[in-house]
């Protein structure tokens, strides 16, 4: 049985034996009291008492009414705000069209990178705040810091010219990367990591559930965004349609606010950041697996729409293409989660790469303007494939550490992993201005394989480097 996998006892389970003595015992006599011996009574600890009594307050209800408008609650952030950031597919090749035609691909990719690294990277921070003050508080000031950013992306101009507010390239890069980079990047964090912690206060059997409903929502937004901006774009052009976003996630970050209800508050976190962890081998090899998988991922949602037009496709066609990816990658979240309860996580986690690694070499290397029904084949297995490591990657951080140190744990795989984030869309960006489409695929398999290694080395070791090919890991 692996530690977090032990049960943590909430109540002693010494007993304390007390003699009640007879009626004869006690009588007393002319020459005084009894001189039966009795055994003294232990005395209760008032300390003791009271904690365990709030460790069993503290117990997830494991559903109800609340539980799962608060499921709901955060299924909407997620839908605004992951949903948003995974459709910087579709707004970088306008950028790129538009405002920052000054600039080459690489250098606008870390304005996405910047975004998904602070997203990432403060979410390890925000966790002890969570702990110590609750949802409440955090969400709202992460919503507001959102919208701001995102307001204030509805006011810049289509392109760079003397009679617009923006009169230079370097001001209109700045000031993208201060409002989507930095501020909206900083919101995220705040919101994206309150909407997932959440989850532990309702439930710990069936967290894996909650957590698979709640990814799907940044499949969905995934997957709607990129749509509202193929119809409103070419129409409405940059301002107006930035707006409407805006009104979309002000309502969903709204209700957000509304139905996410804390249970617990006042804890110290935990969420530090120990590089003693990498002395757990499984743990470092699962942290390599889940920094490649995650530059695979952010990268793919980055730079598949920019990898197509330099294939030959149509610009309008990298919007259904990013819904359809977005789509198979909410799919492969819920399906991932619900096996992986029966065959094991790490087991799940090999047999998805594997997957991934499959569609890249046989499905995407094949992918050309005259088969486009290919295309479409290649978006839905890719995002079922890659999106699995989202709802899983935290569960396997869970399966090698105690409850007590989850928060540990998990902050220093995220912010290692982060770093991937930052960099993965820019270096994809080189590559595929440097070695071409066909090499840029070929790139992410040889990452994809790597990952596979590192996920069965991670397995390996927890199993004393003794390979079972039976065994639940």
């Amino acid at each position: 049985m692996t530690p977090a996998s032990r049960p943590l006892s909430l109540l002693s389970t010494t007993t304390t034996v007390v003699d009640i003595p007879s009626l004869e015992a006690t009588k007393t006599s002319p020459s005084g009291p009894s001189s039966t011996s009795q055994l003294p009574v232990a005395p209760i600890d008032p300390e003791i008492c009271a904690s365990n009594e709030k460790k069993l307050s503290d117990a997830p209800p494991e559903g109800g009414t609340r539980a799962w408008l608060t499921v709901l609650g955060s299924f909407f952030i997620t839908t605004a705000v992951y949903g948003l950031s995974n459709s910087v597919g579709v707004i970088q090749p306008y950028w790129d069209q538009y405002q920052l035609e000054a600039f080459a691909v690489q250098d606008i990719a870390w304005i996405s990178g910047a975004n998904i690294f602070l997203c990432l990277f403060l979410g390890v921070q925000v966790g002890p705040w969570f702990d110590r003050f609750g949802p409440r508080w955090l969400l709202l000031a992460g919503s507001l810091v959102y919208m701001a950013g995102l307001i204030g992306l509805g006011f810049l101009p289509e392109k760079v010219s003397p009679e617009s507010l923006v009169r230079s390239p370097g001001t209109m890069y700045a000031l993208l990367m201060l409002l989507w980079g930095t501020i909206m990047g900083s919101g995220a964090a705040l919101c994206c990591t309150v909407a997932l912690s959440v989850l532990a206060h309702w439930f710990e059997k069936r967290r894996g559930l909650a957590a698979g409903l709640v990814f799907v929502g940044s499949s969905l937004g995934g997957a709607v965004f990129p749509l509202v901006l193929k119809s409103t774009l070419p129409k409405l052009g940059w301002a107006w349609s930035v707006r409407i976003l805006a009104l979309i996630v002000a309502s969903l970050l709204g209700m957000g606010n509304l139905l996410i209800r804390g249970r617990i508050k006042g804890k110290k976190g935990s969420g530090t950041i120990d590089l003693c962890c990498f002395r757990n081998a499984s743990f470092a090899w699962t942290t390599v697996g889940v920094f490649v998988n995650q530059f695979i991922l952010i990268a793919g949602l980055g730079m598949v729409p920019t990898w197509a037009m330099a294939r030959g496709f149509a610009q309008d066609l990298t919007y259904t293409i990013m819904a359809v990816m977005s789509a198979g990658s909410g799919v492969g979240r819920l399906a991932a989660g619900a096996i992986s309860d029966r065959i094991g996580r790490f087991n799940t986690m090999i047999l998805t790469t594997v997957f991934s690694i499959f569609t890249t070499f046989a499905v995407w290397l094949l992918v050309e303007t005259d088969r486009i029904w290919l295309f479409y084949l290649f978006a839905a297995l890719f995002g079922f494939g890659t999106g699995s490591v989202i709802s899983i990657g935290p569960v396997c951080v869970g399966q090698l550490t105690i409850p007590a140190k989850f928060g540990t744990y998990y902050g220093t795989m995220y912010a290692v992993a982060s770093l991937s984030s930052l960099l993965c869309i820019p270096l994809s960006a080189w590559i595929l201005e440097h070695l071409g489409t066909q090499m840029f695929v070929v790139i992410f398999g040889v990452l994809l394989v790597v990952a596979f290694g590192a996920f069965s080395m991670a397995r390996f070791a927890i199993q004393d480097y003794k390979w079972k090919w039976s065994h639940v890991v």
